[in-house]
């Protein structure tokens, strides 16, 4: 497998071999970095020398063998002479080759530098060059010794002699060296290699032979995406490669484009565990070189990671070029490692105590070097001993860099670690607190809020503090946590008392009350209040100061609710608010989505998607999850208020993909959205998972009466009607103790109407729509105007109710929502009745606008005829279940209990049961009136 793009190198030591058959020998050097593939050459080489004819030799040179004598020498020589006959043994031994034997002997194996006298090493050296020029004598010998620079003393002083006279002989020598020249401090090693006749270096793989590997690997077809992975992960390295191959195989991970990110993220652990071994017998001032790196990271000079290993120039630069040409690092001048196992097997060697001292020693280097403080930073993240007020200044002035580069991530970190050597109290640690709360919010609003609430009673001042609650954005505020809503109006309280209204603290004052009033916006009595105090504002309230701008937004959104103040009013004051603000994802952290509640309530937001659009756009450059997620709720409300609901429901889905884990406002907000979504697209057990995982506060009135409208929806579906009107006039209650009026955030009056028609009072269904309408009149909306509209039209009968769902129609034309006008056409069309030609027009209409909506459900119910006619009429027709259908059919046909009993197999109880159902949801007294009730209901299917 790795010799692949290796042919030029096995021509050179082919035609090297051939030379040494004709009496010509010589040596070849094959070098390159760790994992090139110089073993798997000399392997092939040791299947050349068989094929050819020649009797092959090998040596594996060792660290821990280096000491011993005649090492590699015994390893060449002794496995022949082992095998051999006794003849060839006679023919090998002959004349001076017997001297070789005191090297073979066991007295040669020591560790003492040198054993031999100088005499008896000459006649040792003679007798194995006789040994070997015996052994050629039928054919060449080829000797291969791999990772030379490991070898023996005495083994190169002959190996150096025999070279020597190569030209003359039938020998060829093969050595393998790992570049960097571990082992060429020893003067014999470089005595040898400017012998060479030729130097074999193996290139790294290129991405069609990375290609070829993995697909000889896998041993089926592969998608390029996981090569292109494999290739930039191994830089085309052999031994890379196969470790990362075997750790993918190991993970079950498949050759396609799918594994790719998933390959991307392996740590290779069979390179990791040889490279560690490999590490260890590094020179000193090699692996502190190493070592420094690791701390330091890229991006370093090499002279900050020389005096990091406390090396001198010349050390340094050594170290640089023994790992560079080890193929460790890319770039001596810039240097990094070419593979992060490399990095990791480092990192692993390093004792805890000492990465941690490197840590230190590291940061104190590079701040008094001037780096930037964000390298600096890294550093002290490492460190876990207290540093002093200059760790926090540099934690400090990193986390302004990074949230600068759209990174908040990254300054929570430095921000954190800045509170370990910051004073445990006082306004020093208040004001990190501040800034940690700052930049959680774009993604922990629960650390955030938690944070302000033990800044707020380390500050000195009001004014402090009021500064500190302004930080936080109305949507995360939430009065039940951890007393923050006591704490904002305490800090209120106490700047309106001691603050100046007119003058610095006019617009903290303004920005607080914005807070405050959302926090309270619940309650009657203080909806009352912003009421009032939007009425005194007049028709052009100033909007020249953010304080004056939020505070205008939750006026506004409160007089919404309440259903004080008209939709064009509502949308124009809006308008003039939101002109005044540039699209940017920081708005989340003001009053602002509220203002696209109003705008979107009030059937006025066809223009705000490209200002969303932008924002969000601006938002994705950064890591704040919430500023994502709260953008995606505010087009979800945009969309559907536009008419859009499946576009509105892909919106809000992608919200909670951002959406943290903390039960907090953010939460609220979208799940109320979604409720909405789901609502309107006819998902209401999508709206009540929704809104159950939420868990509803007690003063949670608004999502309790979403949750209740939710229940309500699914008790319809299940034709458990008495149970549905139950839940919808839950919600009235819990909407009306909280005096939200508006028919646009939850139309539950028209809800209960449809109910009690169906149950046959309709009297009760038409003051509940009537109210409804009125409602909506009085907003002005086209939208929720019209869908009350629908439903007075389908509970009414005769040419009344035909007129109401023309009007519904009519003014839903002049709305932007597409989707409510959809579904107005739909109820016209079928009040019309298909065999009417304007029926099947607007029924046609429907459907197209149905498509376009991505309605598909509306427009399937239009195409197959089965609309929600059993909507229209009282639901005492249309919740027979299958059994009780029968049963009445049967009942109708003359059948006595007991037959229809014994004919379906149950008992007369359960036929007594299934009729009594019958007679209460069809609205008559007895068997006498079956008849005629299926007739006047056109009963003759399960509804």
């Amino acid at each position: 497998m790795l010799l692949l793009e290796r042919g030029r190198d096995l021509d050179l030591v082919t035609a090297a071999l051939h030379e040494a058959r004709a009496g010509r020998g010589s040596l070849v050097v094959v070098r390159g970095p760790l994992g090139i593939g110089k073993s798997a050459l000399l392997e092939s080489l040791h299947e050349l020398g068989t094929r050819e004819g020649a009797l092959t030799l090998r040596a594996q040179a060792a660290a821990a063998e280096h000491d011993y004598s005649f090492g590699v020498v015994r390893q060449l020589l002794e496995p022949a002479l082992g095998g051999a006959s006794p003849a060839e043994l006679e023919v090998w031994g002959a004349g001076s080759a017997a001297l070789s034997r005191a090297a073979l002997a066991d007295v040669a194996l020591t560790d003492c530098e040198s054993p031999w006298q100088d005499s008896d090493l000459e006649q040792v050296h003679e007798g194995l060059s006789a040994l070997v020029e015996n052994m050629s004598q039928d054919g060449p010998v080829l000797l291969l010794v791999d990772d030379i620079q490991w070898a023996d003393a005495e083994s190169l002083r002959w190996l150096r002699k025999m070279v020597r006279r190569a030209p003359d002989r039938r020998v060829l020598l093969v050595c393998a060296l790992l570049d960097g020249e571990l082992g060429e401090e020893q003067p014999l090693l470089h005595e040898l290699l400017p012998h060479a006749r030729d130097t074999v270096t193996p290139e790294r793989l290129s991405a069609e032979g990375v290609g070829s590997v993995v697909r000889q690997h896998y041993g089926a077809a592969v998608e390029q995406d996981f090569v292109t992975v494999c290739h930039e992960l191994s830089g085309g390295n052999p031994l890379f490669l196969n470790c990362i191959l075997v750790e993918a195989a190991f993970r079950g991970l498949k050759p396609t484009t799918a594994d790719a990110p998933r390959l991307a993220a392996l740590r290779p652990s069979l390179l990791r565990q040889q490279l560690l071994v490999f590490l260890e017998h590094l020179p000193q001032h090699v692996r502190r070189t190493a070592d420094a790196l690791t701390i330091l990271g890229e991006g370093v000079s090499a002279e900050i990671i020389g005096r990091l290993a406390e090396l001198d120039a010349v050390q340094r630069v050594d170290a640089m070029r023994v790992l560079h040409a080890l193929g460790l690092i890319d770039d001596p001048a810039a240097p990094r490692f070419t593979h992060r196992a490399v990095q990791e097997a480092i990192e692993e060697g390093m004792p805890l105590p000492e990465r941690s001292a490197f840590h230190v020693v590291a940061a104190e280097l590079l701040h008094g070097s001037g780096h930037p403080a964000e390298q600096v930073a890294d550093q002290l993240l490492e460190v876990v001993s207290l540093q002093g007020p200059w760790a926090v200044q540099v934690l400090r002035t990193a986390a302004d860099q990074a949230l600068r580069r759209g990174m908040p991530k990254a300054a929570t970190r430095y921000l954190r670690r800045a509170l370990m050597d910051s004073p445990p109290a006082g306004p020093q640690r208040a004001r990190l607190l501040i800034d940690l709360a700052t930049v959680e919010r774009s993604f922990a609003t629960g650390a955030s809020l938690r944070h302000i609430a033990q800044a707020v009673p380390l500050l000195c001042t009001v004014h402090e503090q009021a500064a500190a609650m302004a930080r936080l954005g109305p949507i995360v505020l939430d009065p039940e946590t951890l007393q923050i809503g006591e704490m904002l109006q305490r800090v209120t309280r106490d700047l309106a008392e001691t603050g100046d209204p007119a003058g610095a603290d006019r617009e903290l004052m303004m920005r607080l009350e914005a807070r405050l009033t959302h926090m309270s916006v619940r309650g009657p009595n203080e909806q009352s209040a912003s009421t009032g105090a939007l009425a005194r504002l007049g028709t052009d309230p100033p909007i020249e100061t953010v304080g004056e701008r939020e505070l205008l937004a939750v006026q506004i959104y409160g007089a919404m609710a309440t259903n004080t103040i008209s939709a064009a009013e509502s949308a124009r004051l809006s308008a003039r608010l939101l002109e005044r603000e540039p699209p940017s994802p920081l708005h989340v952290h003001t009053t602002l989505p509220l203002v696209v509640c109003t705008l979107a309530a009030a059937d006025s937001a066809q223009g705000l998607m490209p200002w969303l659009d932008e924002a969000y756009r601006i938002a994705e450059g950064r890591e704040g999850e919430v500023e994502q997620a709260v953008i995606r709720v505010e087009q979800a409300m945009v969309a559907l208020s536009c008419g859009d609901p499946m576009d509105a429901r892909a919106k809000i889905l992608d919200a909670y993909r951002f959406a943290p884990g903390e039960q907090d406002g953010f939460t609220t907000l979208s799940a109320t959205v979604l409720a909405f979504v789901a609502l309107e697209t006819e998902e209401p057990e999508l709206a009540r998972r929704v809104l159950r995982e939420h868990r509803p506060r007690a003063g949670a009135q608004h999502i309790a009466a979403l949750l209740a409208t939710a229940e309500g929806s699914i008790a319809v579906r299940a034709g458990d009607l008495r149970t549905a009107l139950e839940h919808f006039l839950n919600a009235g209650h819990r909407m009306e103790l909280i005096s939200w009026h508006n028919p646009v955030l939850a139309p539950w009056a028209s809800l209960a109407a449809m109910v009690h028609h169906r149950l046959g009072d309709s009297v009760r269904a038409e003051e509940l729509v009537t109210q409804e309408i009125e409602a909506a009149r009085a907003w002005g909306a086209a939208a929720p105007l019209g869908r009350a509209l629908i439903v007075q039209g389908r509970i009414t009968s005769g040419r009344r109710g035909l007129l109401l769902l023309e009007e519904a129609v009519a003014v839903l034309e002049t709305s932007p929502n597409r989707y409510e006008l959809c579904r107005a056409l739909e109820a016209y069309g079928n009040r019309l009745g298909r065999s009417d030609p304007h029926g099947r027009a607007v029924l046609r209409q429907a459907e197209t606008m149905a498509v376009e909506c991505g309605a598909r459900f509306i427009a399937d119910r239009v195409r197959n005829g089965t609309g929600d006619h059993h909507a229209d009429r009282p639901a005492s027709h249309a919740s027979l279940t299958p059994a009780e259908l029968k049963v009445a059919q049967l009942a109708v046909s003359g059948s006595s209990n007991q037959a229809i009993a014994e004919g379906l197999a149950i008992s007369t109880r359960a036929v007594e049961k299934h009729l009594t159902n019958c007679y209460r949801k069809l609205g008559i007294k007895g068997r006498a009136a079956l008849r005629a009730a299926l007739d006047e209901h056109e009963v003759d299917r399960p509804l």
